[in-house]
Formats: structure tokens, sequence, C-alpha cells
């Protein structure tokens, strides 16, 4: 039997989670307030985001910026580096694409209102002025009051003194209450920042056999959690200007490092491999969990950092196993449905962990 390009929501049960949240007056999702911040390359007018013609889309670039250029953060994927990553992860984040007949479906989390913010045309932070734009954003999604913040973005080390602000940007989003995501990386054989900060919550990937896709040789004991990153239903953006655009450096998808082919053109959809999609599953899990959860959560608990430890402890407390090596103890694979579900811990069962200022690799 073919296999289904729908595997990854089924593994973390999303669409099960999602069967748990309010409905609008549409039939669709309510979301209430909630929204994701999704830091990375910009994003691109593709139709899995909605009807752009008529003003339906559930991206929210007004609500955005762009801190390479100073205006919309629209991606022109005219560049030499990652063109078109905002897409392809944020498509895997809220985009909407079913196709039953072939078994392919597309969004974790479809419709769920995503503010694009434009800090990078490379997914890796090597340059400091990449994580001083990477700071500047969670600073400007924390005074917004948007609740989840998503980096599929990393670098694997830097020297003392040039975070760019980055560590101290996630103690502010983790003493605001703010959900930071980050990928653990595939850059090197070591996790990468910010996932390695203590505060943000770090995502390994595996495959669709359960089976960790990129192991770690060093920091593997900072992954929270695990989830979907190979050969991952994603969409192929749509250049500003056809003519201009150029394709990622990184192999056949910005996602991977190993040069995934995406059998994919400008427009359609194709698949993609990396850490980077994996992170999107769970800052989808964090804006459902939010939604279902949240109101109940702000009443348990007096400091808004516990909400960010609650939701880790959680994850961990309902992670499914995973085949072959085992990650670090209380880590395994998301599950949505069983996260959504799962009683609230007791403030005395939170910790709060270790300010991220003065971190460096």
């Amino acid at each position: 039997m073919a296999s289904r390009d729908d595997w990854n929501l089924r593994m973390v049960r999303a669409r099960e989670a999602l069967a748990l949240l309010p409905r609008s007056p549409e039939g669709g999702t309510d979301w209430g307030d909630i929204r994701v911040a999704h830091l990375d390359t910009g994003y691109t007018k593709h139709p899995v985001f909605g009807d752009w013609q008529t003003g339906n889309s559930w991206l929210q670039p007004g609500e955005g910026h762009d801190f390479l250029d100073g205006d919309d953060p629209l991606d022109p994927c005219d560049y030499e580096g990652s063109p078109g990553h905002g897409t392809r992860t944020a498509s895997v984040l809220c985009g909407l694409l079913r196709d039953p007949a072939a078994g392919s479906e597309l969004g974790v989390a479809p419709g769920l209102p995503v503010v694009p913010y434009r800090v990078v045309r490379w997914v890796v932070l090597s340059p400091e002025r990449a994580r001083e734009r990477v700071a500047q954003a969670i600073r400007l999604a924390i005074a917004r009051g948007i609740p989840v913040v998503s980096i599929s973005l990393g670098v694997p080390f830097f020297p003392p003194g040039t975070t760019g602000g980055m560590g101290r940007a996630m103690d502010e989003a983790y003493e605001a209450g703010a959900i930071v995501v980050a990928a653990a990386g595939q850059f090197v054989d070591r996790v990468t920042y910010p996932g390695k900060y203590d505060r943000t919550l770090c995502v390994g990937g595996v495959t669709r056999q359960r089976r960790i896709w990129f192991d770690y040789g060093a920091g593997r004991d900072a992954v929270d959690v695990w989830a979907p990153a190979h050969e991952v239903l994603r969409a192929e953006p749509l250049p500003s200007d056809p003519d201009r655009a150029l394709p990622p450096v990184e192999g056949d998808d910005p996602g991977s490092s190993a040069g995934v082919s995406s059998r994919s053109s400008p427009g359609t959809v194709g698949k993609g491999s990396g850490t980077s999609y994996a992170t999107v599953h769970v800052a989808a899990a964090a804006a459902l969990w939010l939604r279902l959860r949240g109101a109940e959560a702000a009443q348990r608990y007096p400091q808004p950092w516990q909400r960010v430890e609650a939701f880790r402890l959680l994850l961990r407390r309902t992670a499914a196993p995973l085949n072959g090596a085992t990650p670090a103890p209380g880590s395994g694979i998301l599950d949505m449905r069983a996260l959504l579900e799962a009683d609230l811990p007791a403030p005395a069962e939170l910790a709060k962990r270790a300010e991220d200022a003065d971190k460096w690799a």
C-alpha cells in the first residue's frame, strides 16, 4: 500500500486534538485571541494560507515586521540563502490543503492566525546581527501580546559576548509567559541555539517509523519533545518576482541539511525534511493547548513563567514512545490529543529555569 502524505498529522494526533477546540459560527475553528509569531524569512501569498484576493488569509503580515528592510515581511525569494523557508514552515504550521483520495493533508492547525516576522535570509544564525534581529522580533511579539513564538532557525555556537541579546529576549518571553518553541537543528552534531536555551521548548525530529531522524552527540538532553521531520508535506513558495527567484543553497529544501528532494514547483506542494518542520508541529500544539486550557492555566498559575513550565511538563508527560534509540528521560514523540486532555500540573510541580541571558556556546 502506498504511504500516505498525512503521516505526520496522524502521528501527533493533530486532527483528534483540533476536534476538541470550539467552533466558529462559520464552522471553522474558533481561535479566540490566540496567535503565533513566526520568525523566519517572511511569507509569500501562497493559496494554502487562504484567499488573498478577498483578504481572507489567516496570515497577518500587517501585524508583523520586516527586520531586514523595515517594511512588509514579504519574502522576495530573490537572494542566496534560504529563500521561501518561511512559507514552507508556516504551511506546516497553519496551511490548509486536503486531498482525501490521495491521503494527502497539509497543515497541523489549519486557519491558525500567524504573524510573520522576517528576520533572516539564511536559517543559520551565524552573524551576530541575525541573532539581534531574532531578539528584536521576540520582544515585539511579546509587546503585542502574542503568546507563542515559533523559531525554525539556529546556530550551534558563538563566541562569548556575541549573543545579540537573544538569551535576554528569551528571559523576557519566559517571564511574560510566552511559549518559545525552537528547533534542535541538524547543522552539526549538537543542539543549536536558541533551542538549547533552558527556557525555550526545544524540538528534535523523527521519521514516519518513529525513529530519531537526526541525533546529537552533544546536547540531546536539551530536547523536550520530538516531532515529524522527515519528508513532511509542505508548500512550495510563490516568489513575488519569479524571474528573480533563487533556489536555496542547502539542497533541494531549506528545511534540510541533507538535500532531500522536494519534487515540487512554485505555488504547489512538495516534501521537505528538517527540525524546522518538527518545530512548527509543537508551536501549533502550544496554540491549541492555550486555546483550550489557557484560561484554566491563568487561574491556576500566579506566575506567567509557570504556564511555560506546565506546557513543558505536559509535553514530556504525555509524549508517545520512540522506536530505536532512547532519548533523554521523559522525552518522546508529541501527542497533541493527550497533551490537550491531560490535567494541569500543580504549581508545586513546576520549577523555574535558570536565566538564559549570559549563556553562550
